[in-house]
């Protein structure tokens, strides 16, 4: 039976200016109705796919889809920017956890949260819980920086921004990649030349070739992105693994791009903040492939880090700045 993808609920956000993709799983009749415009497909196979043509800022509208004669009615959309906010635990990294006090919170009806399929039980945002709008009750569970850059970015454009946050704690850039791709791009290390987090005996669990690619991403794309915010790199300081990061940077760029359908889709790159306990050339290899990256790829922006956040923390709480950071980057780029 024809069903929609765990991406599609009330109170989502799509892009403006990008095709407006709406699509699922299974068989069956399919009949989708938005903004004065209808759809009707049938699915033979197992997965199904329409596209709408793009559209302005605007809001709310209501997503009417039929499938197999059942009708559900999806409300409170708006047409605004995507942001997908991506990479490891300091992009994880919860509004809570940071250093920004909870009187200080507030909430924006513009400003909604997506949480992708996750790995670690007990996440109290799951794609069955589909669209969050932000309040003050809820946004202390979000990205720090999902938060932030939501917040800031609906205030300066006054706008709706929807987040996507596509995050695993200690995850390795291999992971968010399709299997095979690296060894196929001419980048083959030995299990001794890769960091512990590869291995560990609970990160591990997420970190095997192409794991996270199909296990939470996959479940977001084709979705139409303004931007990805890109913040990840501590589980790769090998000394062999920070010398070709670089080159895996610009593989996952051009792979994430295909995948979402967008050749010149922007990316924020974070740049890994300095930590004392890790300080050596791996890390630095890691920041500089970061900070090149701008100017080897069209369309990428690096976001610095380093004299915003603490050095003595491999997760710093000031995420404010950095936040404000990834912001100004995403005006450079949309």
């Amino acid at each position: 039976m024809a069903r929609l993808a765990s991406v599609f609920s009330s109170h989502m956000v799509f892009a403006a200016r990008k095709p407006i993709r709406i699509y699922g799983e299974g068989q069956g009749e399919i009949s989708i109705t938005f903004a004065g415009r209808q759809i009707s497909l049938s699915s033979s196979s197992d997965r199904w796919f329409a596209e709408f043509p793009p559209m302005e800022y605007g809001g709310p509208y209501c997503l009417t889809v039929v499938l197999d004669g059942k009708r559900e009615v999806l409300e409170d959309i708006y047409v605004g920017e995507v942001l997908l906010m991506a990479g490891q635990s300091n992009m994880q990294f919860k509004l809570r956890e940071s250093s920004l006090p909870k009187e200080s919170y507030r909430g924006d009806d513009r400003v909604r949260l997506f949480t992708a399929p996750r790995v670690e039980e007990g996440e109290p945002f799951t794609p069955a819980d589909g669209w969050i709008v932000s309040h003050t009750d809820n946004v202390g569970l979000w990205s720090a920086l999902g938060y932030h850059g939501g917040h800031l970015r609906a205030a300066e454009q006054n706008i709706a921004v929807g987040v996507i946050g596509c995050y695993q704690g200690a995850s390795v850039i291999e992971s968010w990649l399709p299997a095979g791709i690296l060894e196929k791009e001419g980048i083959s290390l030995s299990d001794d030349e890769k960091y512990g987090d590869h291995f560990h005996k609970k990160y591990g669990r997420w970190n095997g070739d192409g794991f996270l690619y199909e296990a939470s991403l996959s479940c977001v794309f084709p979705f139409s992105l303004s931007a990805v915010v890109w913040y990840q790199g501590e589980s790769d300081v090998s000394l062999a693994e920070s010398k070709v990061y670089g080159k895996e940077l610009e593989i996952l760029i051009s792979v994430w791009r295909e995948a979402f359908r967008d050749p010149d889709l922007p990316f924020v790159v974070v740049q890994l903040a300095n930590y004392i306990n890790r300080a050596g050339e791996p890390w630095s290899n890691i920041q500089k492939a970061q900070y090149d990256i701008q100017f080897r790829v069209p369309g990428v922006k690096t976001a610095i880090s380093a004299d915003v956040s603490e050095e003595d923390n491999i997760h710093p709480p000031t995420k404010i700045h950095l936040g404000t950071r990834i912001v100004s980057a995403l005006k450079e780029l949309l």
